[in-house]
């Protein structure tokens, strides 16, 4: 047994079928070997020896028909001394000129639970048909064929479920994303609109009643009227600019128009009552971060200035994004009172009574964020030490990548 095709189909790399049909030829001392395989229904050329790429593509074998149709269906092997396949392209493949047959020995490749995944068709000249203990032989490789052909299944079909479950959450998030914009719309649309105008009119109310509160007789009444209008106009002032607030919070439109560099820029900007320093690399790489995973990383920078401001207390942030390799790093590191982050997770993992999470510190959206982009989370942190959450975003390679508008 050739140790050499031994190890293309016992050992941990992942050989070309090519590499496996011309170490199946030395093995089988054969001028040729076709390895099909088969999805259940009919059999495609998965690589051949000697190589004719136009008639491997064009070769299409029913499963049931001819004798390596046969041998897919029954998981029996065969062997014939002299046979001359009826398909023109088969023929073509084996370099039969008109008339001329070759003998030939066709076996199983089985997976998990006896499952016929492809075969392998091996020929040479008639006047050395194969025998059966070339079956008894090979037999056992081709099967090892089969379990690794069986594990590629299995990992296209993880890859294929990844890329699925990789879509709907960029669908799901994009979805979020543009219900958020149509909510931000709205509000500026309406309700600042409505508050703008409230407070227009009450400061021209206000104007006009001022200038005639000491002409009145009833001018303790207008003067309280007028502290009325005043505070109600304040109170519309506030209103105003916390659903400003609320609408930049809903939606970026510098994330929209200029990309993530500067849409996290603007927000470190927008920061009350903390110094944030902002380090970033050039914009030019990051164009290649999908739509979704800026978005979740603008709104995972969002909720860590949050927490900062909110629980840490801290008094200084430096925020930065920088891009290593294929992957896209977002860190914020604060100067706040820290926290303990196992009894927070502990706390996070459990449940109050009614139901509700306790103790998440706003930890839960950065996590689930992380999680849904398929980004690794890194949090350092411990009582008056400050917080550092790191992301890590891999990146797809290059012909996978998804480019932004």
């Amino acid at each position: 047994m050739s140790p050499v095709l031994l190890n293309l189909l016992a050992g941990p790399t992942s050989p070309e079928l090519a590499d496996i049909a011309r170490a199946f030829v030395r093995e089988c001392d054969a001028e040729g070997v076709v390895i099909f395989l088969s999805d259940g229904d009919e059999l495609r050329v998965g690589a051949a020896i000697p190589r004719l790429p136009a008639t491997e593509a064009a070769l299409r074998v029913p499963v049931g028909r001819g004798v390596s149709g046969l041998v897919a269906q029954n998981g029996h092997a065969v062997r014939l001394g002299s046979d001359r396949p009826r398909s023109a392209a088969y023929r073509e493949l084996l370099g039969l000129a008109e008339g001329e047959t070759v003998a030939r020995m066709c076996l199983p490749a089985r997976g998990m639970n006896g499952q016929i995944l492809g075969v392998v068709a091996a020929h040479r000249q008639t006047d050395r048909p194969f025998t059966d203990l070339d079956v008894t032989r090979l037999q056992p490789l081709v099967d090892l064929l089969g379990l690794r052909l069986h594990a590629q299944r299995l990992m296209d079909a993880v890859d294929e479920h990844g890329s699925d479950r990789d879509r709907l959450i960029a669908k799901a998030i994009s979805a979020q994303e543009t219900e958020r914009r149509r909510i931000a719309f709205d509000l500026h649309d309406g309700v600042t609109t409505a508050l703008a105008s409230m407070a227009f009119h009450l400061s021209a109310a206000e104007l006009s009643l001022s200038a005639r509160v000491h002409e009145a007789v009833l001018s303790e009444d207008l003067a309280e009227a007028q502290a009325q209008i005043a505070s109600a106009r304040r109170l519309a002032d506030l209103a105003y600019n916390q659903t400003r607030a609320a609408i930049t919070g809903l939606h970026s439109l510098v994330l929209d128009d200029l990309g993530l560099v500067a849409a996290i820029e603007s927000l470190a900007q927008t920061v009350p009552e903390v110094t944030v320093e902002f380090l970033a690399d050039d914009a030019s790489l990051f164009v290649d971060v999908p739509d979704h995973a800026a978005a979740a990383l603008f709104r995972i920078a969002q909720e860590s200035l949050g927490n900062a401001v909110k629980h840490a207390q801290a008094q200084r942030v430096v925020l930065s994004l920088r891009r290593v390799g294929d992957a896209v790093i977002l860190g914020t590191a604060d100067d706040g009172v820290g926290f303990d982050l196992r009894e927070t997770l502990e706390n996070r993992a459990g449940e109050r009574d009614d139901g509700s999470q306790v103790g998440h510190l706003g930890l839960s959206s950065i996590v689930e964020r992380a999680a849904l982009i398929g980004a690794s989370l890194r949090i350092e942190t411990m009582p008056g030490r400050g917080t550092t959450v790191l992301v890590e975003l891999p990146l797809p390679g290059p012909g996978a990548a998804t480019t932004r508008r």
